[in-house]
Parts: structure tokens; sequence; C-alpha cells
């Protein structure tokens, strides 16, 4: 049984045993109430470092571990979540494939393998030149397994999409098609072992190229950056759906949040006026200040246009265009 398993185990354990806390109130057992509740903390808590690659101890009080390894913990994800779940907004999570793995295993040292490099170049938005730590316990932002289970069990239905397997350069210059073939190839395979089928893509930075191979393993669409961030989907000579590549909705540096919010509110507005694609897209790992302030604000301002508006994801668009 692996850490993730185990740690499932530990916290639907915990779920079930809460449900007899209500039983001993009701019959005024006060002292199991408390003696009860502590074990099902306990049995939580040990279930989230688990889920983060802490072995937990054998005493009773982890509290102190959850602090240690803070950064391990699901940050921004979970709330926003929560987040589009109340306002039952489904988003596109352009994902790493790296992240469907727990684990990567090495040959001679070297991650992948089997897994064919572009030749080497000095760019920034080169990711895994070194290779990724081996497994999530050693390096969990390289891993997250975990939060594409809990973008698939959202109440809303998200998708999930492609954003290259290692986070490349897409680019014909510095990406051969026998890289982003295999790249494709190992990201279709790692969501197909979750019941996924990658059907959009969104280029790492950016950085666009290789459409055939996307047309070869089945994507249907892509987000593109045409200069306009309000647009109307098109066909490119491939029969693929080019995106809208829209607006980044995370507040930039320097702006107070409620100038921002009154920016996105504006754009919302241009978008139902003129009829078009208002594509706004976010990084999970993105100010709180985001979670906490423009997000909500920005969702409360379209929920009571969603009459006149269409809340939808890269697919879901297609899906409209092609029936």
């Amino acid at each position: 049984m692996t850490n993730i398993t185990l740690a499932q185990s530990y916290l639907t354990k915990a779920r079930k045993r809460i449900k007899i806390l209500p039983v001993l109130l009701e019959e005024s057992a006060y002292s199991d109430v408390i003696r009860e509740a502590q074990e099902i903390v306990e049995i939580a808590l040990k279930g989230v470092l688990r889920e983060v690659g802490i072995e937990p101890p054998k005493w009773h009080d982890v509290g102190g571990l959850l602090l240690e390894y803070a950064e391990r913990l699901p940050g921004i994800l979970p709330p926003l979540l929560d987040l589009f779940d109340q306002f039952s907004v489904p988003v596109t999570w352009a994902t790493v494939g790296h992240l469907f793995l727990e684990k990567c295993d090495r040959t001679n040292g070297r991650a992948h393998s089997d897994l064919p490099r572009p030749p080497y170049f000095e760019n920034e938005f080169w990711r895994y030149a070194q290779g990724p730590p081996p497994d999530y316990h050693q390096g969990p932002a390289w891993y997250a397994p975990d939060l594409i289970r809990s973008i698939l069990s959202a109440k809303v239905k998200h998708e999930v999409a492609c954003h290259t397997f290692s986070h490349i350069d897409c680019s014909e210059i510095h990406c051969p098609p026998e890289v982003m073939d295999s790249e494709l190839d190992q990201c279709q395979r790692l969501a197909t072992s979750l019941g996924i089928k990658l059907r959009s893509f969104v280029f790492p930075t950016n950085l666009a190229g290789n459409f055939i191979s996307l047309k070869k393993h089945g994507i249907i669409a892509y987000r593109w950056h045409n200069g306009y961030e309000l647009d109307v989907p098109r066909r490119d000579e491939l029969g693929l759906w080019q995106i809208p590549g829209g607006v980044l909705r995370e507040k930039p540096e320097g702006w107070p949040a409620d100038a921002w919010i009154n920016a996105l509110q504006k754009s919302v507005d241009k978008a139902l006026e003129t009829r078009t694609v208002l594509h706004l897209w976010f990084h999970p790992s993105c100010d709180p200040v985001n979670v906490e302030e423009v997000f909500p604000a920005l969702l409360n301002y379209i929920a009571p246009r969603r009459n006149d508006l269409w809340v939808t994801t890269m697919q879901g668009l297609v899906d409209s265009l092609t029936e």
C-alpha cells in the first residue's frame, strides 16, 4: 500500500468514526465524546502527514509536525475548488503530466531516461534539466496525484487539460517533433490511468509549436494568444480550435485589489456587449489575495449575469461549436 492510499484509509476511518460523536453526546457520555474526538483528530492528522509523504510518529500529538512541514501541505487549490463549487464554475486545469506521478525511477541516475530530451539550450522555462526529486516524499511540488483527484472529485465537473509532461518550450526551434510526441504520449497514458482523456492544451509560457503532434495525440483545442483579449474561437489549418488567450485573472503586482476587480468586471461587461469569448486564466500558485478578494468578487459579479453569459471550460466551448 502506498503512502497515498494509506493516507486515504486514515481519512476514511476518521470520517466514519466522527459519526459516533452525536450518539455519544445524545447519551451524555461527555468523557467518551472527548476521548473519541481526540482519537479522530489524531487519525486525521496522521493521514494528512502520510498524504504529503511524512511517516507519522507513534505518539499522539502530531501538531508540531504539521507546522514543521507546513510547506508540503495543500495550499491554495482546496480553497479554490471550494470557491468554484460555491459558484458552480467549471475550470480547465492545464496540468503538467509529471504531477500525475507519485515517484519516478532513475536509470544510471537519470529520471525518465526513456523520454527524449530537447537539444541543450538555455531557457528560464526549462524546469527539469536536472531531473525532479525521486518521489513524492522528497519533492511534493513535483508530484500531485492527490490534487488531481481533488479536482476530479469536486462537485463541479472540471476539465483536466494538458500542459506537456515536463513544462517544455513547445516551439519548433527548441522542441523536435519526437520530443513533443513523447511528452504528449506520456501525458495521455498517465491521464488514462485516472479515466481522463486530455482534449485541450495550454502551451507552457505560451511558447507555441508542434501543432501536428497535438492533433496526432487527440488534442482538439489549444489556448492561442493572438494579441486580442476578447475574440471568438477559430479553427486553424489542421482543424484544431484556437481558444482566445484572454486575460490573466490574477492581480498584477502594484495594483490595488479593488482596481483590478473593477478592470475584470469591465472585461466581463465588454464580452457581453460584443458577444465574444473572455478567457480568464490564472495559476493555482497565485497570491492568496486573489483567492480571498479578487476571485470571489469577480464570481459574485458574474453570478447574477449567468442568464446572459455562459461559463464553461475549453472543451465545453469546443463541444458547443461542434454539436
